[in-house]
């Protein structure tokens, strides 16, 4: 993934991120988000988004939280990178993304899901397709703006901070 430009751009990434976390259900799974961590990790998570396995679980059930949270993975980075471009003004392509995200994806989803590139070119395609109409929408511009103004002034936002400004409980 490129290097944030700025702080604006990194704002609207975490922003992205956020927001592409929501979209797939996983925003119980997010912690907080802080503009200024050092190590780079703007969004921490719960240590139910590292999901390992459960014997108290059945083989299906853990391999759909496995393959979910995967997808949850994808779906940040492809919703940085279009938060990112649509602040930018410049509509990123199928190509341009996979070019920027996919080689990191794939060895993502051979390593904890033991996925072929088949199946993994098809859950990048999907996630693409849906999160793509999902920034089109300009209701999700405002609440990217609205959030990366917040990060930006506040440095720092809570699990209930990011649902709020994402429309998901009352402020």
């Amino acid at each position: 993934m490129k290097e944030y430009k700025d702080e604006d751009d990194k704002c609207f990434g975490i922003a992205g991120m956020a927001i592409g976390i929501s979209i797939l259900n996983g925003e119980d799974l997010l912690l907080g988000a802080d503009l200024d961590d050092e190590s780079g990790n703007y969004l921490t998570f719960t240590p139910d988004y590292y999901f390992q396995g459960s014997p108290l679980l059945g083989a299906s059930e853990a391999w759909r939280i496995t393959i979910n949270r995967y997808r949850m993975t994808i779906g940040m980075l492809l919703a940085n990178i279009f938060c990112r471009s649509m602040h930018s003004g410049k509509v990123i392509s199928y190509m341009e993304a996979k070019k920027a995200l996919f080689s990191g994806i794939a060895e993502e989803g051979r390593r904890s899901c033991q996925l072929d590139d088949d199946e993994i070119r098809k859950l990048f395609q999907e996630t693409y397709d849906y999160l793509r109409q999902v920034f089109i929408d300009t209701n999700v511009r405002t609440i990217a703006n609205r959030f990366s103004a917040r990060l930006k002034d506040n440095r720092r936002l809570s699990n209930c901070e990011i649902k709020q400004l994402l429309g998901m409980i009352d402020e």
